[in-house]
């Protein structure tokens, strides 16, 4: 089942990807509103008249224009940075061999005889 999953996704998140950029990309217009120049994309029939109701207007408004502080990417930052310290730390800090005999060097297997 997870490898089904993946199989779909393998090709699904870049048919995404490019109909998101083809759609804000290719179909890009103006209405002029009440003498504000709104200007937004989505896919439309070029030669057609087409408008939309104050609520579409604000829905476009609010998904065009998203904001991020960095007041929400610094703590996911802090702990990403000690996680990674605390990765560092904990693991040892040399290779250890284990021998079999202590003292002894056997870099072969004894002789037959």
């Amino acid at each position: 089942m997870k490898q089904l999953y993946l199989h779909i996704m393998k090709y699904f998140l870049p048919v995404l990807f490019i109909s998101y950029m083809a759609g804000i990309t290719l179909f890009t217009h103006s209405h002029v509103v009440n003498g504000v120049t709104i200007v937004h994309s989505h896919p439309f029939k070029k030669g057609s008249e087409h408008s939309h109701t104050t609520v579409e207007f604000q829905l476009l408004h609010f998904l065009n224009h998203i904001l991020v502080t960095d007041s929400g990417l610094l703590p996911a930052f802090i702990v990403a940075v000690f996680s990674f310290l605390c990765i560092l730390l904990a693991r040892p800090q040399g290779m250890r061999y284990c021998r079999t005999c202590p003292g002894v060097i056997s870099l072969r297997a004894p002789p037959v005889a």
